[in-house]
């Protein structure tokens, strides 16, 4: 086989950008040489990137991907994208799950397993198209507890996850240069913050508490240019009332003044309701009430994938009938849900922070010397997520099925931003396709050239 190239016809767009970075550092991966980038030369074979014209056999929101045969020592490969965003996921689907099975098609050879990609055998014929279950696809993380904002959004986008809740006390200064970065990549940026919330439970749901909170939005975080807010407010408990008065019955008028009132001042903002289960499960006649322009995304829905410890898998019939009740629960309007059965905070020693600071910028001694201790705790989850990580898949087909559905999990204090850990892919991977049997899923994300295993 002869040399390969990138085939780009146009001035690519910075998400085909960093898929072009990302098949280059592929192909060097398993070459001497880096691939010349730009338009077509005969005499090599080459990966031709292209938007999805008239004709084309491409899904919304998706991509196709066709390796062909070789002809007289030169091969082709074709990923074409609904739009650029689509074209990155479909790089990105080829380089992870495609050259992952790629490089284990010839059994017999010599060194064990491993076929030498983009050098000697050719690569072997496919042909295949790839769309998003759920629309909404992505992580939940406090702010603070991000060490390397562009190492985290990078691999998100090699996940293809495109939304990112952003948890702070106070906006980030650097704040606009992380929406920047993200929609580079194909993903949005959801801020989250407190309407009401707070590490010690309290209810104050006064025109004072209404006026704090609409003027945060409007001086901290809508310079900033996100794509939406995340809020939370006083359900975190387990009890249903709560200073003399029904949690959910408050929260839905507390929530619904609030949102009336930024939605009447700014028009079109995303608006997500928080929400935990615990304090509501039993009062969803009051939430069925909330304004219809604010999705509503759950939290603290019964055991895995729900419960912040991946082992507490009880009651699996009474968590996925929950799930139906809540997606049932107001037709046609958004739902979501926020999956805890990953990496958190180490809530025994947090500290909330003193006023606004860069996010995501540590030095690379800080991180390092995280590391050890960060994959023990990746190796606990990534051993219940063996065990019964298809739970998961069957709350993913759930929402999969409705519209408007959103799906994140929890991913913080794990530094994502360096290695990507197998939960964290099967996560990403059932998001975008919950049709897919869960062995397959499971075998072909483990052997991912980029999974870290722990």
């Amino acid at each position: 086989m002869n040399k390969w190239q990138i085939i780009t016809e146009a001035e690519p767009s910075p998400q085909v950008r960093f898929a072009i970075a990302e098949l280059s550092a592929a192909i060097h991966e398993y070459t001497p040489y880096w691939p010349k980038v730009g338009p077509e030369d005969a005499s090599f074979s080459g990966i031709r990137l292209a938007l999805a014209a008239p004709g084309d056999d491409v899904p919304e929101n998706g991509y196709r991907v066709v390796v062909q045969e070789p002809e007289s020592g030169r091969q082709s490969v074709r990923i074409t994208g609904a739009d650029d965003t689509a074209l990155m996921h479909g790089c990105m689907d080829f380089r992870g799950r495609y050259l992952g099975q790629a490089r284990l098609s010839r059994r017999a050879a010599n060194p064990y397993y491993f076929n030498p990609l983009f050098s000697g055998a050719p690569l072997p014929p496919a042909d295949w198209t790839g769309a998003p279950a759920i629309l909404h696809r992505g992580l939940w993380t406090w702010g603070l507890a991000v060490y390397d904002y562009r190492g985290y959004l990078e691999n998100m986008a090699r996940l293809r996850l495109n939304e990112l809740i952003l948890w702070n006390d106070f906006a980030p200064v650097n704040g606009r240069e992380i929406v920047e970065y993200a929609h580079s990549l194909g993903i949005r940026i959801i801020w989250g913050y407190a309407w009401g919330w707070d590490t010690a439970m309290r209810l104050d749901v006064s025109e004072e508490a209404v006026g704090r909170i609409i003027e945060k939005y409007e001086r901290e975080y809508a310079p900033l240019g996100g794509d939406g807010i995340y809020f939370q407010s006083f359900t975190e408990t387990k009890e249903e009332t709560l200073g003399g008065r029904l949690i959910a019955e408050a929260v839905v008028e507390f929530v619904n003044r609030i949102a009336g009132r930024l939605l009447q001042r700014h028009p079109g903002l995303r608006l997500q309701f928080g929400l935990h289960a615990d304090s509501v499960k039993n009062r969803l006649e009051h939430i069925a009430r909330v304004d219809r322009r604010v999705e509503i995304v759950w939290e603290n829905c019964g055991g895995f994938p729900y419960h912040t410890m991946p082992d507490r898998v009880d009651s699996s019939e009474e968590t996925r009938g929950f799930t139906e009740r809540l997606l049932d629960l107001r037709p046609g309007a958004a739902t979501g849900a926020v999956l805890k059965s990953m990496v958190q905070l180490d809530w025994g020693c947090f500290e909330h922070q003193a006023g606004p600071a860069v996010l995501g910028c540590a030095g690379e001694a800080d991180i390092r010397a995280m590391l050890p201790q960060v994959r023990q705790v990746w190796r606990y989850i990534q051993g219940e997520w063996l065990d019964h990580g298809e739970k998961s898949l069957e709350t993913a087909h759930q929402f999969a099925g409705r519209e408007g559905t959103a799906l994140y999990n929890l991913v913080e204090n794990g530094l994502f931003e360096r290695e990507i850990p197998l939960p964290a892919a099967l996560f990403a991977e059932i998001a975008w396709d919950s049709a897919r049997p869960w062995g397959d899923i499971l075998r072909e994300t483990a052997q991912r050239p980029d999974i870290a295993l722990a």
